[in-house]
């Protein structure tokens, strides 16, 4: 039943925001961050930090493709999704004694344009 609300939620989320759509079931607060933490070692969820004024861990499903790259906002937030093969195939290729890769994710954090062109005329109106 906690996966089922957990395929319903917007990704990413958080665990409130998990444990409030559970509440219709009845399902307590320490089986809903259980299953959190099997999810994630069962490979089905991701948890990242995020800083929005606090730090807060976000979950989301992990796509069928195990090579995910995101760039993020650190204004807004926005995470767009994007497929780089230059990079995939630089991680695929590279190879780690003692170590084979499974999957990877690659986090990249910046301004999107909407926040750049925002600030941009936000110094505009004040000079």
């Amino acid at each position: 039943m906690v996966l089922e609300q957990v395929c319903m939620l917007p990704q990413p989320f958080t665990a409130d925001q998990l444990v409030e759509a559970c509440k219709a079931e009845r399902i307590s607060v320490g089986t809903v961050y259980n299953s959190l933490n099997l999810f994630i070692l069962a490979r089905i969820l991701h948890a990242k930090e995020r800083q929005r004024g606090r730090t807060v861990t976000e979950y989301e499903l992990l796509p069928g493709n195990t090579m995910r790259m995101q760039i993020i906002c650190e204004n807004c937030s926005r995470v767009t999704e994007f497929h780089d093969k230059a990079i995939e195939r630089l991680v695929r290729e590279r190879k780690y004694s003692n170590f084979n890769i499974a999957h990877f994710t690659l986090y990249v954090y910046g301004e999107c344009k909407l926040c750049r062109r925002k600030i941009k005329e936000d110094k505009g109106k004040k000079g």
